[in-house]
This record gives structure tokens, sequence and C-alpha cells, in this order.
């Protein structure tokens, strides 16, 4: 089978995310999400938060208002929020 060079250093990126995911968690106590309640969110989050999990990451999603969000990312409390939305 014949990989293309682009297909060769995408699989050699993953590859290398996969083996060195362990050790980038350990440095990391916990992720913080915050889920505002909308279904869009509530599933971009859940699915974030599996695939960090499956990296070896402890996640954890709090349900929170949007304001309270905003101030919990300032403040260092929250980690990541997927709804950021600025019409």
């Amino acid at each position: 089978m014949i990989l293309s060079n682009s297909l060769r250093a995408g699989l050699l990126a993953t590859a290398a995310l996969l083996v060195t995911a362990p050790a980038h968690a350990a440095g990391c106590d916990k992720i913080v999400f915050s889920d505002v309640g909308w279904t869009d969110i509530t599933a971009t989050t859940a699915v974030a938060s599996t695939i960090l999990q499956a990296l070896g990451y402890e996640t954890e999603t709090k349900i929170l208002s949007v304001p309270v969000t905003y101030t919990g990312l300032a403040e260092g409390d929250i980690d990541v929020f997927l709804g950021n939305w600025m019409p």
C-alpha cells in the first residue's frame, strides 16, 4: 500500500500525540468544562471530554450560566467553554 506524504505525516503526528498524552496529562490536575445547557454545546462538550479522558486527562463539566462561565474563565476556575458566540 502506498501512502501519500501528507497521510504518512498525519499518522505519525497522531501516533506521537497518543504516545505522549499520558505524560502531558500527569502535569494537569483536571480540565474543567462549562456547559451552559444548550444542546449543541452539551454534545460538543461531551465529545471533547470523552476524547480527553481517553488521552488520560481527568475532566469535569459544570452546568453554569453564560455570565458565570465568562467570570470563571477570567478567574481561571473554568478551563474550556465550547460555546463562545459573538454575532
